[in-house]
Order: structure tokens, then C-alpha cells, then sequence
């Protein structure tokens, strides 16, 4: 069986700053087998942060394959990679869409930390967007021997010309 991650936005009242009661909805990302266990796992997340009364208005499968935080930013980026391989067989150039969701300070900083993370991959890649998200938290499923989720590093300034020519979408 595989894990997916889904996409889960929850409906409930909090209290501002005056303590006046507003309506919020607020998106998580999470990771689970099955929907099934998507809403388990939101509703039991919901109850553990003391967010009551709760309503789950919508799960989400996305497609995401995978997951890198980094402790020095709050803001998630869906960065689109598309990689470039070689069909041997018909001799022709092959590309694959892969989408990252990860944290950073902007969409600068998201570009830059995949382009670092892509480097070691050794496969061709170009980097067509770069999207900020709306999304309040990740809650990766931690297991024995890992999880999803990664634990990444601050990755130092653009120094490449080419890189700087490549096209970033903000949305």
C-alpha cells in the first residue's frame, strides 16, 4: 500500500485578538494511505491543537511526491520540476512532472533550495513555477525508519546566470 499526501481544510470558529469569535479555514497538508485515514488523522490533529468545534470540508489527494521543511521558514512553495530522461529504446528525450512542496521565506528562497536539492539527482531538470500556498501546517506521518518529510538545510544566494533567466511564477 502507498502513502499519498492529501490536502485537508478544516471550518472553525476562533477567537481575534479582542476575543470576538471569527469564522477561519485553514488548509493542512498530511500524509495517509487512504482518505479514510486522512480524515482519522485531521480530526484526531483538530482535537490535539484544541480546535473545536471543527468541520472537515474537503480532502484532497495531491499530487505531491514529496515533502521538505526547512526550521528557517514558515511559508510553503509547490515547486514543479520537470525532469528530462532518455528513452533508450525510441532514442528520444523523455520529460516527467514531479511536484515538491516545501518551506521557505519566498519564492527566491524556494527556487534556490530546489535547485540545490535537484543537483544530486543527476537527471537533466528545469524549474517551470514556483507557487505560494496557502497552507497552515504539514504533519507528515512519522514512521520507524522515516517519514515523507525531510529535514533540509539553508542553501546559500543564486550565483548562476542561467538560473537567474529561469521564469517563476507567484500565485
Amino acid at each position: 500500500m502507498t502513502k499519498h499526501w492529501f490536502t485537508c481544510k478544516v471550518k472553525y470558529v476562533r477567537h481575534d485578538a479582542e476575543g470576538a469569535e471569527v469564522k477561519a479555514t485553514e488548509s493542512f497538508v498530511l500524509d495517509a494511505y487512504n482518505y479514510t485515514e486522512a480524515e482519522s488523522r485531521m480530526t484526531g490533529i483538530c482535537e490535539n491543537e484544541g480546535i473545536r468545534p471543527f468541520e472537515i470540508v474537503q480532502i484532497t489527494k495531491s499530487n505531491l511526491s514529496e515533502v521538505i521543511r526547512f526550521e528557517d521558514a514558515d511559508k510553503w512553495f509547490k515547486v514543479k520540476i520537470a525532469l528530462t530522461s532518455l528513452d533508450e529504446q525510441k532514442g528520444v528525450e523523455k520529460e516527467s512532472y514531479q511536484h515538491v512542496l516545501l518551506s521557505a521565506s519566498d519564492v527566491r528562497d524556494a527556487y534556490d533550495k530546489v535547485q540545490k536539492h535537484m543537483s544530486t539527482v543527476g537527471l537533466g531538470f528545469v524549474i517551470p513555477s514556483v507557487v505560494f500556498q496557502k497552507i497552515t501546517e504539514v504533519f507528515p506521518l512519522e514512521e520507524e525508519g522515516g517519514s515523507h518529510a525531510v529535514e533540509g538545510a539553508p542553501v546559500g544566494s543564486f550565483t548562476t546566470d542561467e538560473a537567474e533567466s529561469e521564469v517563476l511564477q507567484e500565485g
